[in-house]
C-alpha cells in the first residue's frame, strides 16, 4: 500500500512529494540489500561447518617456558591474563607487543597439564614460525633473573584444527565427564583432574572448534565421522570467518592489536595490570575510536565489471591462485561514477584525497582473503558498491576488484 502510494506521488507535478518518494525507494532498497548481504555473508561463514573435520596448522612453532615465574614472567609479556591459565585446563589467546605497542607477534599459551599436583609451572607458547626467533630472543632479554626456562620446543609438537557439529562434545566440564569416547579424546579424567590433553576452546569466532596442541607425528585420536583435511581448508575457513593469525595478517612492528580484532576475539585483558606494550593498547581502547581493523574481502576480476564482481558474494574454489595478491598489497579506490544530471554535480563537494590507500591486503585462499581497511571505506562499499569500488593487483599483474564486509560476529557497535 505505501508502495503504491508512492507512486501516485511520483506522478504529481510537486517536488518535495517526489523528492520524500525517492528517500522511500531508495531506504527500501538498502534495507533488502543489507538484509541480503546478512544472509550471504552468514552462509560464507557456515559453508564449511556442515560435517566434523579436522585438519593440522601448518607454519607454527612451539616455545616452552616453564619455572617457578613462568606465570608472573608471561604475565608482563603479553596483553592477556595468565590468571585464565595459570591453574591448567584449556589455553587462551595473547599478544606479544613491543614497547610502542605494536604487535611483535600472536600466540597461544596453553598450560601443560603435567603433573600429579597440577599447577605445574610449564606453559607452552605457540607462534608462526616465522615470529619464533624474534620472539625467543625477546622473552630471553626480558628474562632478566626470572627462575624460569624458556627453549625452542617446535620439534616435539604439532598444532591442530577440530571444528564441526560434534566438535563441543568432545569436551566435557567439570562435574560432568562425557563417556563413551576413544582412549585420549579430550575429556577430563574426572570431576576435579585437568583435561588430557594440551587443547583451547577457540573463542576467536563461532563456529572455530577446537586447538590442539599433541606430540608430533601423532594423529588426534576421535571418534568415528570425523574427516581429515587439508591444512588450506583450515585457513579457508578463518579467513571467511575474518579471523587473523600470523605474520601475513599481524605485520610485525606495524600492526596494533585493536586493528587486528584482538580485542573482539578475546585476545586482550583490559583490567590485568602492566605490561610490554600497554599504553598504547589501553589509550586506543579508552579513546573508542579504531579506524582501521582486519575484514575479510572477496576478490573478482575487474574485467567483469565492477556491479558484477561486487555484488556477487560466494565462494570460488576455481579462482586461479596465481591471481591472488601478495600481503601489503595495497587496495585503492576507484574514481566515482559521474552525477547523473548536472543539478547533482552541483551539489557534489569535492571529497578530500587521502595520501594512504585505503587498506592493505593479508592472506589469501581461493578468492576470499584478509585485508587492513579504513572502516569507513568499508561502509562506503557496503552502501554503494557501484559507487565506492575498491580494487588490488594480483601477483600476476591482474586487476581484482575487493568486495569488503564486517564479519557477524562482530559487536553491533563495531560493525
Amino acid at each position: 500500500m505505501l508502495r503504491s502510494t508512492a507512486r501516485q506521488l511520483l506522478q504529481r507535478g510537486d517536488a518535495a512529494a517526489q523528492q520524500l518518494c525517492r528517500a522511500f525507494f531508495s531506504t527500501t532498497h538498502c534495507a533488502r540489500s543489507s538484509s541480503a548481504l546478512i544472509d550471504a555473508v552468514r552462509q560464507l561463514e557456515t559453508q564449511l561447518e556442515t560435517s566434523d573435520q579436522y585438519a593440522q596448522v601448518a607454519e607454527r612453532a612451539v616455545l616452552e617456558v616453564s619455572g617457578r615465574n613462568a606465570s608472573e614472567f608471561l604475565q608482563g609479556m603479553q596483553c592477556n591474563s595468565m590468571r585464565l591459565v595459570d591453574q591448567g585446563g584449556p589455553g587462551m589467546l595473547a599478544g606479544f607487543l613491543l614497547p610502542q605497542g605494536r604487535m611483535l607477534a600472536d600466540a597461544f599459551i596453553y598450560p601443560k597439564n603435567a603433573g600429579v599436583n597440577f599447577p605445574h609451572p610449564v606453559f607452552l607458547v605457540e607462534v608462526d614460525v616465522q615470529a619464533k626467533q624474534r620472539l625467543l630472543k625477546t622473552l630471553q632479554f626480558y628474562k632478566l633473573r626470572a627462575q624460569i626456562a624458556i627453549r625452542d620446543a617446535s620439534s616435539e609438537y604439532g598444532v591442530w584444527s577440530v571444528w564441526g557439529p560434534g566438535s563441543a562434545a568432545l569436551v566435557g566440564s567439570q562435574g560432568q565427564p562425557i563417556s563413551h569416547v576413544p582412549r585420549g579424546s579430550l575429556v577430563f579424567k574426572g570431576e576435579t583432574s585437568a583435561v588430557a590433553d594440551v587443547w583451547l576452546s577457540d573463542m576467536r569466532a563461532p563456529g572455530m572448534g577446537l586447538r590442539l596442541l599433541l606430540p608430533r607425528h601423532r594423529l588426534p585420536s576421535l571418534p568415528g565421522g570425523f574427516e581429515q583435511r587439508e591444512s588450506n581448508e583450515y585457513t579457508l575457513r578463518r579467513i571467511l570467518k575474518g579471523v587473523a593469525e600470523g605474520c601475513s595478517d599481524f605485520v610485525p612492528d606495524v600492526s596494533v592489536p585493536l586493528e587486528c580484532n584482538l580485542d573482539f576475539m578475546r585476545g586482550v585483558h583490559f583490567n590485568k595490570g602492566c605490561y610490554v606494550g600497554q599504553e598504547l593498547t589501553i589509550r586506543t581502547h579508552h579513546r573508542g575510536v579504531v579506524r582501521k581493523r582486519i575484514v575479510p574481502v572477496i576478490y573478482g576480476s575487474a574485467q567483469l565489471g565492477c556491479a558484477a564482481s561486487n555484488t556477487r558474494m560466494c565462494l570460488d574454489r576455481s579462482f586461479p591462485q596465481t591471481q591472488l595478491p601478495a600481503p601489503q598489497t595495497d587496495i585503492v579506490r576507484v574514481a566515482e561514477q559521474a552525477p547523473a544530471d548536472a543539478a547533482e554535480a552541483r551539489e557534489k563537494r569535492p571529497s578530500r584525497v587521502r595520501k594512504l590507500p585505503p587498506g592493505k591486503t593479508a592472506s589469501a585462499a581461493c578468492n576470499a582473503g584478509l585485508a587492513l581497511m579504513r572502516l569507513e571505506h568499508v561502509e562506503q562499499h557496503l552502501a554503494q558498491p557501484e559507487a565506492a569500488v575498491l580494487q588490488t593487483v594480483g601477483a600476476d599483474g591482474t586487476l581484482l576488484n575487493v568486495s569488503p564486509w564486517c564479519p557477524s560476529w562482530w559487536p553491533a557497535s563495531a560493525a
